[in-house]
């Protein structure tokens, strides 16, 4: 509360001194007779005065009619009430003064001071209804009848039933007490009432300004009571000063109710005038007003770097527009006749040579309060940046971003068209899935900006060698689609699978360097292979993955037999996620004899998967899906742990020391860390690193070279072995052999097996050995399964070997029987001497 009459000092304290300061002079005067003559001149300034009171309270009845007329305002309706009784009482009470003509009976001092009293309580009542904002839903017509019945009331009392009111006069002794009182109890109702408006103001109910006037004009009223209660005579100055600040508070109720409630709304028409001019001008849309005979007469300064003021006096078609037909202007011009709305009038403006914007108008006819037209007014936008993000958005939602070429959305899209029996009533079609051909190498050796080129230009060499009716399709990656409608012959598909892997063989640059690339492509047929695209999709990768085993920069196409197998596949990769931690995979062993001695020197650990459903499943079918999935990154890590594991408990069970030769991936070396998994096994188990020989394929020394030659010349000078396994199969060279300091050849079973029957096998198995020995390199051959093949292969001077002829693999544990039972029982001589 102290906050709110801090406020209130602040902010009316100008009004508010200088009622006190004459408030002040008035009290510090003794009582003095101001008119000698009272008949005239008194009379005339006392009627002067209620006269002007009466017009303000009946302005404020009017005001407050008007405002319930438009709106429900609970103030309005009691300000209504409460003044149209306050204009009549002091209307009465100015008529029945002391020496006014008869007004029904005589005129006397105690009716005046009836009226007095009852016109300022019933402006203390009526401020304190207002004070208090009860809601009270009554009409115009409600409040008035309740003025006039009081009004009534109150009239008859003052003129018939003065008898009933108590005494407030005696003529030559001044007021009475009760009447002085009665002033006093006026004086502090008016004080709390002007406490309760700034209290009113403080807590946010109701417009400030308007509660802190109201409090103003009850503590004028209040000291207007002070002086009044201290007359001797209606012709004391007192009285007067006490009418002139009855007159002051009324004032200042007039600038409350009257002024603000006409000044406010033209000042805040004013400032929305003002606010709408502003925004008009600052506004990205351009304003316009047309007169009824639709020329612009009013437009915004500029617009978008157009000078809007040569639109004035034109008329919307007399302006040089483009994009809009002589059909669309007169179907518009009809519009603005028949006076209707408009929205979205498109149509185009050249603001510069060559610079050509897209505009779009709204615009709304208005009308006087007779119905008439009078001139529509609306705004423009720049749509221009709108409708290019529109065209980029859709073609980002239906196109790929790096190749321009249609995304999956559009291509199943275009699918649904093409293949639509209206289309084609007994149409085929191809859906042929390109995947390049070590694609990722490129990308990595050259980065990804010479990765994203050679996509671009793969894209273009496609669109140009498909035919006009064809949809080539980027799905992400470096997979496209080429969907071919209205398929006769599969020869067709034959003839532009070839052409497209013709042009994708020719050679590029890249970052300097000429680049040559291909693609392994697969190919499904509508409806044959599926109804749907989905089901297209999932044949046609079957059918590349065929491609690419088949030794890629081919075709395939799909059939039955791919599906079974894919679904396969799928099966077996599935399992695998799980056959670890089940327990589902183990090691079997098969020994290695070395041919001079006929003793048994080593061991290799192969692996075996148990499936629960489908049994014993070989390592040819499975490993080739772990080494695709990535799964043989862990399971590789499992096998040289367990193969160290089982090596090192063989030597403290009391066996020699055997070399355990474990077969590694190539996948192994490219995600895995061999080294460290080397190590650890090593660690773990305590077996001698002399003791294990690690089985290389020449596929690991060729890719990657620098980075696997670091990594086993670090085991090599642990004491590790390193062996070729399937010598000869794939892309042998000589250089490695001394580079990556291998010490063994493993000749592969397939050059073994017709060594009886197959010179040229023979052949090749000797110059094998011989060269290995020229290396000072040790050779062993698997899959040794007869006597003839070992007999050929002791003539060759190989120097180990192993296969059913000596033992199958087996687990451990038969294994080790195995081991036993030949320590025991040596051979007698040397296996390349038997026979």
């Amino acid at each position: 509360m102290l906050a709110n009459l801090k406020n209130y000092w602040h902010c009316d304290a100008r009004y508010f001194l200088p009622a006190v300061l004459v408030f002040v002079v008035a009290m510090a005067l003794p009582p003095f007779p101001l008119f000698e003559d009272r008949a005239s001149s008194m009379l005339q300034l006392h009627l002067l005065l209620e006269l002007f009171a009466v017009i303000v309270a009946i302005l404020i009845v009017v005001v407050s009619w008007h405002d319930l007329k438009h709106r429900f305002n609970p103030e309005s309706g009691i300000l209504l009430a409460g003044f149209t009784m306050v204009a009549f009482v002091d209307l009465v009470h100015a008529l029945t003064y002391d020496g006014m003509p008869r007004l029904v009976i005589d005129s006397s001092t105690p009716r005046a001071i009836f009226f007095w009293l009852a016109g300022r309580t019933l402006v203390l009542l009526t401020l304190l209804l207002v004070v208090l904002r009860l809601h009270l839903p009554f009409s115009r017509y409600v409040w008035l009848g309740i003025a006039t019945v009081l009004g009534a009331g109150l009239f008859w009392l003052g003129t018939w039933g003065m008898d009933w009111v108590p005494t407030t006069f005696v003529a030559g002794s001044g007021v009475t007490t009760f009447k002085r009182n009665y002033e006093y109890g006026l004086f502090i109702g008016y004080v709390l009432l002007a406490l309760l408006f700034i209290y009113r103001a403080g807590a946010g109910a109701g417009n400030r300004p308007r509660s802190f006037a109201f409090a103003t004009s009850c503590l004028v009223m209040a000291m207007g009571e002070i002086v009044f209660s201290n007359y001797k005579a209606p012709s004391d100055f007192l009285n007067i000063f006490g009418h002139v600040f009855k007159i002051v508070s009324y004032a200042f109720l007039y600038q409350n109710v009257f002024v603000l409630a006409i000044r406010q709304p033209y000042e805040a028409l004013r400032k929305s005038e003002g606010r709408f001019r502003a925004l008009t001008e600052l506004s990205v849309d351009g304003y316009w007003e047309q007169d009824r005979d639709f020329r612009f007469v009013q437009v915004s300064q500029s617009f978008n770097g157009m000078d809007m003021q040569a639109m004035l006096g034109r008329t919307r078609w007399e302006l040089p527009v483009l994009g809009v037909s002589p059909e669309q202007w007169l179907a518009h011009r009809a519009q603005l006749e028949r006076h209707e709305p408009f929205r979205d009038f498109v149509y185009q403006v050249e603001v510069a040579p060559g610079q050509v914007r897209t505009l779009a108008a709204n615009g709304s006819p208005l009308f006087g309060e007779d119905g008439e037209f009078l001139g529509y007014q609306g705004v423009g936008r720049d749509i221009t940046a709108q409708l290019a993000a529109e065209k980029r958005i859709e073609f980002l939602a239906y196109h790929d971003t790096l190749t321009g070429l249609p995304n999956h959305r559009l291509l199943q899209e275009q699918f649904a068209q093409l293949t639509a029996p209206s289309m084609h009533a007994e149409g085929r079609a191809a859906l042929l899935l390109l995947d390049l051909d070590n694609f990722k190498g490129i990308n990595d050796i050259l980065g990804h900006d010479s990765g994203d080129a050679l996509l671009r230009e793969v894209a273009r060499r496609l669109r140009a060698k498909a035919r006009d009716v064809d949809v080539v399709s980027r799905q992400g990656g470096d997979e496209f689609y080429v969907l071919m409608p209205g398929l006769r012959h599969t020869d067709d598909v034959a003839l532009l699978a070839s052409a497209l892997m013709e042009c994708l063989q020719e050679p590029l640059m890249l970052a300097g360097q000429e680049i040559v690339t291909s693609a392994s492509m697969g190919v499904a047929i509508y409806p044959d292979d599926g109804a749907d695209l989905e089901t297209l999709r999932k044949k046609a990768d079957v059918a590349m993955y065929q491609a690419k085993q088949a030794g890629r920069n081919t075709y395939r196409f799909f059939d039955a037999a791919m599906n079974v197998e894919a679904f396969e596949h799928l099966s077996l990769r599935n399992g695998l996620h799980r056959a670890l931690e089940r327990g589902e995979l183990a090691l079997h062993y098969q020994p290695q004899f070395d041919l001079s001695s006929g003793v048994v020197i080593g061991v290799e650990a192969l692996l075996r998967w148990r499936h629960p459903e489908r049994g014993l499943i070989s390592p040819a079918r499975f490993i080739p899906v772990a080494e695709e999935s990535g799964l043989i990154v862990p399971i590789g890590v499992w096998v040289l742990r367990e193969a160290c594991r089982q090596a090192a408990d063989w030597q403290r069970s009391g066996l020699p020391g055997l070399t355990m030769a474990v077969n590694l991936s190539a996948v192994q070396f490219k995600r895995g860390d061999v080294e460290q998994s080397v190590l650890r096994a090593l660690e773990e188990s305590g077996l001698s690193a002399q003791l294990l020989e690690l089985e290389l394929t020449e596929s690991i020394l060729i890719q990657n070279a620098e980075g696997v030659l670091a990594s086993l010349k670090r085991l090599k000078q642990l004491g590790v072995k390193l062996s070729i396994d399937d010598f000869g199969t794939g892309y042998s060279s000589l250089s490695y052999l001394k580079r990556f300091d291998i010490d063994k050849l493993k000749i592969d079973q397939s050059f073994v097996r017709d060594l009886g029957s197959d010179e040229d096998d023979a052949a090749i198995v000797r110059a094998v050995i011989q060269m290995a020995h020229g290396l000072n390199l040790k050779t062993i051959a698997e899959g040794v399964e007869t006597v003839e093949m070992l007999e050929s292969l002791c003539r060759f001077g190989c120097d180990e070997a192993q296969g059913y002829h000596f033992a199958r693999p087996m687990p451990a544990a038969e294994m080790t029987d195995f081991l036993r039972r030949v320590v025991a029982e040596p051979v007698a001589t040397p296996l390349n001497q038997r026979g």
